[in-house]
């Protein structure tokens, strides 16, 4: 008998039955952990697809063309002499495009419906606008005080100087943002500041002297410094990061979808820890009870189990992302319907799947039909699970444990109904003569499930919604009942009731009076 969560609990039979069954159990503890990553594969998915459409110019989603993508300003051509301004601006457009890719990125990974564009995707703009770059948007218009204008130029102080004197040459510039290199934005506020207090010293001196115009003057260029400092802002990008977009776009963004898909690793190993960690619990928890195993040796399996699916979070949420950020982009629409399931997230688990049932072929374990038996049935298995992960969160309306749920039913079902089907037709093979009784069996079967169906449609029409309320009232009141522990009784006790359970207790006088008392414990 096998002690952890990923073995199996009651199983007996010959060594090779119960290592199937064992397979199957690691499956199933694997599926539900990857499928628990699914909301963090499927929102960092669409963080990564920014990068891509940033790099090409396109949104295979939408079919929208924006004015240029990385891979354009790489094809530009340079002048001769190869002079840094020249690069520099080249590498401004890219960095227009890098920045704004990052910044949308970001939004989809904090669940913000705010969006940055260029001015150049905006009818509103037209292209090369002599002074807004990039604008924010909400619910498609443009958000007050969002535009801005980048500027990756080799002297900062000069390009403050342009926009503050009265008649500067970048005097358009003053009252929107101004988004600087990483670099030149440190310190640039505190320059601001220091020009502004220098300007109006000197019109206080000229204005001693009868000189009124002037010291107005030096107090306007005075009042537009302080406005600068108010405005600078960090692009998040240098200047050399700017130029390695400029020269290097591919690169460029293979390293954020790295970046961001690390990110999502991160967030997929704690809900991996979480849910492996609880299974596992609740398993060696019984053991424990039953006196299968002692409580040190469930301790180490339920840290080990823990690790094994904080590790397996991490690899599903890693290349789950960016495997669906390339799925989302693709310029096949098949594929691009692919990324909007749960087959992203089910890659790593498929794959340490199959490892298992090959690995068993290479060293004669099983027969090469066996094999064939083992992957077909763990193939309709991530499927199904997939499918039935979508099924669970809708009825189930909690974040991850709907959808972990949903997912062992669905593999649990799948493999059943396909071990049925491979003993139906091995049957049928040694006995031909069964074959119109199992058609009938057949017929009478299916009528049964459109039943089954219509009786399943009508109760997820009436007792979903209710059990969605419900279940948003139970939350509610384990969140805001601290103060009162019989307001929260209740609402157990009514959700119990919702599920057809009457439970022993009502409040929690009840309970006192129970443990002081003789009677049993009613479960």
């Amino acid at each position: 008998m096998e002690s952890n969560v990923t073995g199996t609990l009651f199983f007996s039979g010959s060594d090779e039955e119960n290592n199937h069954k064992n397979d199957i159990q690691r499956d199933k503890f694997r599926t539900v952990t990857a499928l628990a990553s699914d909301e963090v594969v499927k929102r960092y998915g669409n963080a990564n697809a920014e990068y891509l459409k940033g790099y090409s110019g396109v949104d295979n989603e939408t079919g929208q063309r924006f004015a240029k993508g990385l891979a354009d300003v790489a094809k530009h051509k340079v002048n001769s002499d190869y002079t840094a301004q020249n690069i520099k601006q080249q590498a401004g457009y890219s960095a227009e495009i890098a920045t704004t890719s990052r910044d949308n990125a970001e939004a989809i990974i904090n669940c913000s419906q705010v969006r940055t564009e260029r001015s150049d995707d905006l009818l509103a703009y037209g292209k090369n606008h002599n002074v807004v770059d990039r604008v924010k948007i909400l619910d498609g218009n443009i958000i007050d005080g969002s535009q801005s204008q980048m500027k990756f130029v080799g002297n900062r102080d000069q390009l403050f100087n342009k926009i503050a004197k009265e008649d500067g040459d970048f005097a358009r510039y003053r009252g929107i943002k101004l988004e600087l290199p990483s670099e030149q934005f440190e310190g640039a506020e505190v320059f601001c500041r220091g020009r502004a207090h220098e300007l109006r010293e000197r019109a206080k001196n000229v204005e001693t002297q009868g000189k009124q115009e002037v010291a107005d003057k030096f107090r306007r260029e005075a009042d537009n410094y302080d406005q600068l400092a108010d405005n600078v802002r960090d692009s998040g990008l240098t200047t050399e990061q700017a130029i390695f977009y400029r020269e290097h776009p591919k690169r460029a963004t293979a390293m954020d979808i790295t970046r961001t898909s690390h990110r999502a690793g991160i967030e997929g190993a704690k809900c991996g820890a979480v849910i492996g960690g609880a299974i596992s619990l609740l398993v060696n928890a019984f053991n424990v009870v039953t006196q299968d195993k002692t409580l040190d040796a469930a301790m180490k399996d339920i840290a080990a189990d823990t690790g094994k699916a904080g590790a397996l979070g991490y690899g599903t949420a890693f290349v789950g992302s960016a495997i669906k950020s390339a799925l989302q982009q693709s310029e096949h629409q098949v594929l691009r319907t692919i990324a909007g399931t749960s087959a992203p997230t089910l890659v790593v688990n498929i794959c340490l799947s199959l490892g298992c049932s090959i690995k068993r072929y290479a060293n004669g374990e099983i027969s090469e039909a066996e094999l064939l038996t083992d992957v077909g049935e763990k193939g309709t298995g991530m499927l199904s699970s997939g499918m039935m992960a979508a099924l669970g969160q809708m009825a189930i309306p909690i974040p991850i444990v709907g959808a972990a749920i949903g997912g062992m039913i669905g593999y649990t079902l799948s493999s059943l109904f396909y071990q049925s089907a491979l003993e139906a037709a091995r049957g049928v093979e040694l006995s031909r003569e069964r074959l119109e009784h199992i058609r009938a069996i057949e017929v009478t079967a299916r009528a049964r499930i459109a039943k089954t169906q219509a009786v399943l449609d009508d109760f997820a029409r009436r007792e979903i919604p209710q059990l969605r309320k419900e279940t948003e009232q139970l939350f509610n009141a384990v969140i805001h009942s601290s103060d009162n522990i019989d307001d929260l009784t209740f609402a157990i006790n009514d959700y119990a009731t919702l599920l057809g359970k009457k439970l022993q207790f009502q409040t929690m006088t009840e309970f006192e009076v129970f443990m002081d008392s003789d009677q049993p414990l009613t479960l």
